[in-house]
């Protein structure tokens, strides 16, 4: 059982959710973390480890999946940590996200930021924060480390001067002062194009006022929105009652996705997916659907409003398909790693990646698992996936960035 998997346990257990079987130590209930792990970068010596060749390649088990030499059809490590590239091989990739295939950002721990502008990428760094989530405006480009600790570039404050394209640091404000009791990880972030918010997925990690660990009653959300004021600050909102959620198991959320304006996905611990309706509104409406499963889900897309993935712990992949209430088992799934996130170009096009260098793709009739070139021994946890088009996909973890071909 995985580090992740085990830290989700006596969460839900605490929660309330008053089921037996998400209690039990398989990975199908959240519990607070210790921390951040991601947020921290391996000692020297550890990376020797990570980046080691050692041992006989040809008795490995999954040779198939892991060739020698790069093609065309499989992926490859990308410039990033090359031999020359600007990353530390120690470094985890948190977050992929773009606008097109020629305008993508890309986040990692340390406050390592790159961006690709369709012909490579270039490094922007931000302060020593690990980087898990971007909103992508018009107007510029925000950097969430945390829901209250983010970063911006390029916006305009007003003041007459010309835009900054360095990252610098925001401050936010909550509305909401149940926000502040909780120290929470940030998971995810989704803004529809020109939406006035960005809504957020957080899981609590730990309580800072000793009155919400005495009264589990005063546990909040984990869906939150953020937007900026036209005088130019942040503001972090609830907009989701603490009773809503606890109804409907939103407490703990890992993924978000939209195919339209007003209709989005949320999925997170105990196979929890809220469907949120008018999601801009003053008044979004919640309703949780069944997924059949009370593994967390760590990832979610939407391809339109009656097609939707989400994909996570032990391998567990489930579709909705339009029902009123239940999305479906998907059984034919040829892995049983946690699988971290889920993206695509099409409802022919779904790609999936995870722990051990797990990558998966949906043709529109069944997954497959897709090959990686030139890792040698290795086999990263991989966290994130998008594409900015058909075959122009990236994927991004433990020290690797990938690419079909090891090209855009």
């Amino acid at each position: 059982m995985s580090t992740r998997t085990l830290a989700l346990v006596s969460f839900a257990c605490l929660s309330g959710l008053a089921v037996l079987a998400a209690c039990a130590t398989d990975g199908s209930a959240p519990v607070a973390s210790a921390g951040d792990e991601e947020s921290k970068v391996p000692s020297a010596d550890a990376a020797i480890d990570v980046l080691s060749d050692a041992g006989d390649a040809g008795t490995c088990e999954d040779c198939e999946y892991f060739p020698a030499t790069c093609s065309a059809d499989v992926l490859c490590p990308n410039e990033l940590f090359a031999a020359s590239g600007s990353f530390d091989p120690r470094s985890a990739v948190n977050v992929i996200r773009g606008r097109s295939e020629n305008d993508v950002w890309l986040g990692a721990s340390v406050g390592a930021v790159a961006h690709f502008d369709g012909a490579g990428w270039t490094r922007a760094d931000v302060e020593r924060e690990s980087i898990r989530a971007f909103w992508l405006r018009e107007d510029g480009e925000i950097s969430f480390a945390t829901l209250e600790r983010l970063f911006s570039r390029v916006l305009d404050d007003g003041d007459g001067g010309a835009p900054s394209t360095d990252w610098a640091p925001r401050a936010t404000a909550s509305s909401a002062t149940e926000y502040g009791w909780w120290r929470r990880l940030l998971n995810a972030t989704w803004a529809n194009p020109g939406s006035e918010w960005s809504w957020a997925a957080t899981e609590v990690l730990s309580c800072a006022n000793f009155s919400c660990q005495v009264n589990p009653d005063l546990r909040t959300s984990g869906l939150w929105r953020l937007r900026r004021s036209p005088s130019g600050a942040f503001e972090i909102t609830r907009v989701i009652s603490p009773e809503v959620c606890q109804a409907t198991s939103c407490e703990g959320m890992t993924g978000l996705h939209a195919s339209s304006a007003n209709d989005l996905w949320a999925v997170g611990h105990t196979g929890a997916a809220i469907r949120i309706t008018d999601p801009d509104s003053d008044t979004p409406a919640l309703r949780r659907f069944n997924t059949q499963t009370w593994l967390s889900l760590y990832g979610v897309w939407a391809a339109s409003e009656t097609d939707a993935w989400a994909v996570g712990a032990h391998g567990v992949v489930r579709h909705y398909t339009g029902h009123s209430v239940i999305w479906d088992i998907v059984s034919d799934v040829p892995t049983t790693q946690d699988l971290n996130a889920v993206w695509g170009s099409s409802p022919s096009d779904v790609w999936a990646v995870g722990d051990a260098g797990t990558v998966l793709h949906y043709d529109g009739k069944a997954w497959s698992r897709v090959k990686i070139a030139g890792l040698g021994a290795r086999r990263p946890k991989l966290t994130t996936v998008w594409l900015g088009s058909p075959g122009h996909v990236w994927i991004g973890g433990q020290g690797v960035v990938l690419s079909l071909g090891g090209k855009p």
